[in-house]
């Protein structure tokens, strides 16, 4: 019966889904796998700025030492690490661009209609399910899940917001229509990133005749929209993210910030990072058409190897940039308008080193291939460590001693639940979503009729 079309009712099972996870992934021609290593890599430093982030919201007992902790370095590390977001945005459009464009090498034919359907159709169907789930129990059944003496204003306070503002995340616009209301706060990357995405394929489907010239047209949007940014941080007196993460905003579930509206969340504050990526889709190709491999320059090698050590540096000093106390108004601007763009080129410039094979310590940790099962579930541990983490500390029966053993505890601890529940989410919900929808996608076959044998003749004797 399957074998006659009816190969979409076991999109369900279990052990098929189990298999689709832990497949190679697929080859494309170019050395990806530190991208898995670099998913893995951000997410957990989203899950240690949150842990301390969430703790200011509980009652903490040692609040003088967390405040004169903000000017070390490693916790400007921790609180400045949602830099991280930006590699998000890059992978996003290099790998969307780095398709498209192995279809132009290949000499196919692009119909732009239909390419954009599909497309975005894709990205819907991979995305949705999963986050509208999350979403739905978060505004319902969360605030039923447990009880303690924060419960009411951290969990049943933003299951309210969810059942006010669901429909906002099921358009992907969350981050721009009722901004102020927070429901899973870390979901404004996933509307941002849904329209940064059609935003990077229209863009490359618009260059897709040009080769070299596309590297100007996109260097010179990323140059305006970087102008853009300080010209609004400017006007707005908008901070960069290490000011912006300040405690008391925090306390506020930044509520009213336009320093995060208007650019921590938003598209304008986040395009840096997918025209980085568009960016090095397009100097890749090029430099695959013009036959020139980077690794053979000794330069490169050398940007290459300390891209990531820069962007880590970028990410723990650049805050130091501003001075002590409250910066001031040009500085606070550009830092806020600049930082982004500036990790992001670090981090393609390692990526690229990477895939010209250029050797490092970092892509080698990278590229490690234990990663890419973690990698498929940081989808389901984004949406869920959240929920985790608020949960724990809404139920706990004592004040919160914030130092760095309880921070690296707490950071390992919600990981690990993170991982293992986004399991059965990515195998119930995720995968056989995805499988039943490339089912019902791939082309069918018509059964061949069956051949009825003839009778054989019989001579009739003369």
């Amino acid at each position: 019966m399957f074998s006659q079309g009816m190969s979409w009712a076991l999109s369900w099972s279990l052990r098929g889904s189990w298999r689709a996870l832990c497949a190679a992934p697929p080859s494309t021609g170019v050395d990806l796998q530190a991208l898995d290593g670099l998913r893995v890599l951000g997410l957990l430093c989203f899950v240690i700025e949150h842990v301390c982030w969430l703790n200011t919201l509980t009652y903490i007992v040692n609040t003088r030492h967390v405040e004169k902790m903000r000017s070390e370095t490693d916790v400007m590390l921790v609180s400045n690490s949602t830099l991280m977001v930006q590699a998000f945005f890059l992978m996003s459009a290099f790998l969307l661009a780095n398709k498209l464009l192995q279809q132009r090498r290949r000499q196919q034919r692009l119909a732009v209609c239909s390419t954009i359907l599909d497309t975005m159709l894709n990205r819907i169907v991979r995305m949705s399910p999963t986050y509208f789930m999350v979403v739905w129990f978060a505004s319902s059944w969360w605030v039923r899940g447990g009880a303690g003496p924060l419960w009411a204003p951290l969990v049943a306070g933003e299951a309210a917001v969810c059942r006010r503002k669901w429909w906002t995340h099921l358009l992907y616009l969350n981050n721009l229509l009722l901004a102020d209301d927070k429901c899973l706060i870390q979901t404004w990357y996933l509307a941002a990133d849904m329209q940064l995405y059609l935003c990077a394929l229209l863009l490359t489907l618009a260059l897709w005749r040009l080769r070299r010239a596309a590297l100007l047209v996109l260097g010179a949007l990323l140059v305006a929209v970087v102008l853009a940014a300080g010209a609004a941080a400017y006007a707005w007196h908008l901070v960069p993210t290490f000011v912006l993460h300040r405690p008391e905003a925090v306390r506020a579930l930044y509520s009213g910030d336009l320093s995060f509206n208007l650019l921590y969340q938003s598209p304008l504050g986040n395009a840096p990072g997918a025209l980085v990526g568009l960016l090095l889709a397009h100097l890749h190709h090029a430099l695959l058409d013009a036959n020139v491999r980077l690794s053979d320059y000794r330069w490169f090698r050398w940007a290459a190897w300390w891209a990531p050590w820069l962007a880590l540096w970028w990410v723990a000093l650049s805050p130091k940039l501003l001075g002590a106390g409250p910066p001031a108004r040009a500085a606070a601007a550009a830092l806020a308008a600049g930082e982004r763009a500036v990790f992001a080129i670090f981090v393609a410039t390692a990526l690229l080193g990477a895939m010209h094979g250029v050797k490092s310590p970092v892509r080698t940790v990278l590229s490690w291939r234990g990663w890419a099962v973690l990698a498929r579930l940081s989808f389901g541990a984004l949406l869920l460590h959240m929920i985790i983490n608020k949960s724990l500390l809404a139920a706990q029966l004592a004040p919160t001693h914030l130092d760095r053993t309880t921070a690296i505890l707490q950071w390992f601890g919600v990981a690990a639940a993170s991982y293992m529940a986004a399991l059965p989410l990515a195998l119930l919900v995720e995968i056989p979503v995805q499988r039943l929808y490339k089912e019902l996608r791939a082309p069918r076959t018509p059964p061949e009729p069956e051949r009825v044998p003839k009778p054989e003749k019989t001579r009739v004797a003369s």
